[in-house]
């Protein structure tokens, strides 16, 4: 069966065809986005954009359309964007412009700002957003506390993966949290604003965006060990299909082109797409992106810059690839070494990976309460392990097309002009923390991964953590 559309997400229909083909079950969540342009003047349709959305929600007659802002300056070729939008509005639209600012260098998603950005909406018909992932976050909640009403998106950088997907990721206590919100009507992504972004903002798009080549295969291992139910073939399909070819463009992201930008753009909005029909984040967050979050609990406890994620999590992806692929590959994992664990034990490991990081051990003890769910439900599907270790092999001809080999994502990274080590990233990172994160990464929550289960084997020591690192401590070591 010949499925073409399953890797373009600017065929909204076509998409949709095709995921009902393989969803005749519904199971999937709707994909309830009118429209995704990704294209070299994509700031002209934001006029028929509102319109178009306008009419899909029941509106009638002159409209109030509020554009939201950040006190962040974006520029278009030396003009203006959020004027470029006012212009095409003003003669349609009663169009009123808000800049939310928190007295931040960088907008916060935090309950303050949501407060705010739902106030200064209210009585709009419609919202247009512009900016990066944090200001659509914020458009996506501010439109769902106001009755559901129409978000255009206005995306200005490929930073992330979120302007595409029905969920939220926000500040609450100083901790990053994932929270339902609601898809965006429509994302306009113009490739010729997002390429003069910061460069940095987009080298770390492509950190995240390279976990596609790891993190679906910790989502079906938890699958077969029947710990994750959010599993559907359908969407493993648009990830093989997304992750087919190699990212062999990544060297213009570095240099600002728009092919590339176009490329890395297209590749996060499929992203966002899986995730969101999906109700999950675990598709395209395995041991990669919980290094991640060890970094930033670590920073964040300790009043320390929070780096940037993708960054982080395309360095830890080699990492991710490098114990992937040797699982795959080679004998290590057998099911003879299999142990129960003793939970008196992780407990006391828990203590001691965490117990230094915020106060009363507040921390741990979150870490041990997400422990104890996986494990409990783990002992209850011990049978599917054993039979998932006895069919290792088998199970590996699927692993295999999930996985690239850090080989060759290493080269991407570099041409991308992103780091390839933890010592290289913009808040960089010692070979002490390094180890650390990735030593203790399976004990923090409640998600099933790679090494989840080669500590189970036995096999998780310091000497194979060092193994895995080595390459990516970077000139720190």
């Amino acid at each position: 069966m010949s499925l073409p559309n399953l890797s373009d997400p600017t065929n909204l229909e076509g998409l949709r065809r095709d995921l009902r083909l393989l969803d005749p079950e519904s199971r999937l969540a709707p994909l309830d986005m009118l429209r995704v342009t990704i294209s070299d003047d994509a700031h002209l349709h934001v006029k028929s954009a509102v319109a178009e959305a306008l009419v899909s929600s029941g509106k009638a007659g002159r409209a109030v359309v509020v554009v939201l802002t950040d006190t962040t300056s974006i520029l278009r070729d030396g003009a203006r964007l959020s004027l470029l939008v006012e212009d095409q509005l003003s003669d349609q639209f009663d169009v009123r412009t808000e800049q939310l600012d928190d007295g931040h260098e960088k907008l916060h998603a935090n309950d303050t700002v949501l407060d705010m950005a739902a106030a200064v909406v209210k009585g709009a018909d419609a919202i247009v957003t512009i900016g990066g992932g944090t200001m659509t976050d914020i458009g996506k909640i501010a439109a769902q506390r106001n009755g559901g009403i129409p978000q255009v998106a206005v995306q200005t950088a490929a930073s992330v993966d979120g302007y595409t997907d029905n969920v939220s990721v926000i500040l609450r206590n100083g901790v990053k949290r994932t929270v339902p919100s609601r898809w965006p009507t429509t994302v306009l992504a113009d490739v010729v604003t997002i390429a003069g972004a910061p460069r940095e903002m987009n080298t770390a798009g492509f950190g995240e965006a390279i976990s596609l080549f790891t993190a679906p295969a910790d989502w079906y291992l938890s699958f077969l060990l029947g710990l994750d139910h959010t599993f559907h073939p359908a969407s493993m399909a648009m990830l093989k299909a997304a992750a087919a070819v190699p990212p062999d463009w990544s060297a213009g992201i570095a240099k600002g082109e728009i092919s590339a930008t176009r490329e890395l753009t297209r590749l996060l909005a499929l992203r966002g797409i899986v995730s969101g029909i999906s109700d999950t984040t675990a598709c395209l967050s395995g041991v990669e992106h919980v290094i991640s979050h060890m970094l930033d609990l670590h920073h964040g406890a300790n009043h320390q810059p929070i780096g940037l994620h993708g960054e982080q999590v395309g360095v830890a992806s080699l990492v991710a690839s490098k114990l992937w692929r040797h699982a795959i590959e080679s004998d290590l994992v057998r099911p003879e070494l299999l142990g129960k664990p003793d939970l008196a034990d992780l407990q006391s490991r828990i203590a001691a990976a965490f117990g230094h990081l915020g106060e009363n051990g507040v921390i741990a003890a979150e870490c041990w309460r997400d422990c104890q769910t996986k494990h409990a439900k783990l002992d209850q599907n011990w049978a599917r392990l054993t039979d998932v270790l006895t069919n290792w092999k088998r199970n590996s001809v699927e692993f295999d097309k999930m996985v690239m080999p850090a080989e060759t994502l290493r080269p991407a990274l570099v041409a991308s002009g992103a780091p390839s080590t933890f010592a290289g990233l913009k808040y960089a990172v010692s070979p002490q923390l390094a180890r650390w994160a990735v030593a203790n990464c399976h004990l923090m929550r409640n998600r099933f991964n790679l090494v989840d289960l080669l500590d189970l084997l036995g096999l998780w020591t310091q000497e194979r953590v060092e193994w895995a690192l080595d390459g990516v401590l970077g000139d720190a070591a």
